[in-house]
């Protein structure tokens, strides 16, 4: 547990800590962005649009072999699309991508914007089909309780992640003639 999960009012003076071996090389937290290799997030969803998608090198680890070389890993920004609170103490967010195999959910955040509410437990649940629900999986790491659609939330992958693999396939449907 941090200093932030307990007094959740230091975050919008000091940012939430993020664990450096997860993160690709040159990570570096703010109150509200996550910079790496000086790259805005925030930015990259400016202009890219969300779900996007960034390359980097993969941070040394605590115990390098002598043969090790790094390789290329990805964070992922998402847009929360929908939020629902079915009971309480229950939040489900719909992000606007899918979530990769190699997606390090321990590691989510919240960026875009300050807050300073208290920590609560999330689910992102999958969509399938339009409006039926589809698996769901629990955040290891809980995200502030004022979570809203419209939100940022991104999160390392420790593979390299290709836009393709975050953007939900499209349907075409046959006109019949």
């Amino acid at each position: 547990m941090t200093l932030t999960a307990i007094l959740p009012t230091l975050r919008a003076s000091v940012p939430d800590p993020v664990d450096p071996f997860l993160w690709p090389a040159h990570t570096v937290p703010t109150t509200d962005d996550v910079l790496v290799a000086a790259i805005s997030m925030v930015r990259l969803a400016d202009l890219a649009g969300t779900p996007c998608v960034h390359t980097a090198e993969q941070a040394p680890p605590r115990y390098r072999p002598r043969d090790w070389a790094p390789r290329d890993v990805s964070v992922a920004v998402a847009s929360v699309a929908r939020v629902r609170r079915p009971r309480p103490g229950v939040v489900l967010l719909e992000l606007d991508a899918v979530l990769p195999r190699c997606a390090v959910l321990e590691q989510v955040r919240l960026i875009g914007r300050t807050s300073t509410a208290p920590l609560s437990t999330m689910y992102v649940v999958t969509r399938c089909d339009g409006e039926t629900d589809g698996p769901f999986h629990r955040l290891p790491t809980p995200l502030p309780a004022d979570v809203r659609a419209g939100d940022l939330v991104c999160f390392p992958c420790l593979a390299t992640v290709r836009h393709r693999d975050v953007v939900e396939p499209v349907r075409a449907e046959v006109a019949e003639a």
